[in-house]
């Protein structure tokens, strides 16, 4: 949980969340940060490509892709996604020295996996179905 609340307070600082956005993360959305010193970096390049080709999983399995840079950041997976400006938001997140970074954030703030290079998303899948909450997503979908 208190990551989760840095997670929260470091978005809304950053601008772009009001209290109602940031009570629709929790609980609601896995957040994938990809953070990147450039987004001319191949492994960025290569794992929006991949998402994109996932849109679906994503979306079913509700995903919310960051795309962070040292400056700025942006939602969604669009080649010319609406920045907003933030460079503290990279700082926070960035663990390593290497250029590509891609994190999971599960649904209770929890770091659930961090990779320093490409990772094909069907790997970032099989992670969040092995998890008790997407299990239990699951088991509801079959019921009804």
């Amino acid at each position: 949980m208190k990551f989760l609340a840095i997670t929260i307070l470091s978005i809304m600082a950053l601008g772009n969340m009001n209290a109602q956005d940031n009570d629709s993360y929790l609980w609601e959305n896995r957040l994938v940060l990809m953070l990147t010193n450039s987004i001319e970096n191949s492994d960025f390049k290569e794992q929006l490509g991949e998402f994109r080709n996932k849109e679906e999983e994503l979306e079913d399995r509700k995903i919310v892709v960051y795309q962070v840079t040292p400056k700025k950041y942006a939602t969604g997976i669009s080649d010319t996604p609406d920045w907003n400006k933030g460079d503290n938001f990279y700082e926070k997140f960035k663990k390593s020295n290497t250029p590509f970074e891609i994190i999971l954030i599960g649904l209770d703030g929890g770091t659930k996996m961090r990779k320093k290079e490409f990772i094909p998303a069907d790997e970032i899948f099989e992670k969040i179905d092995s998890m008790p909450l997407r299990r239990a997503e699951l088991n509801a979908l079959k019921k009804s």
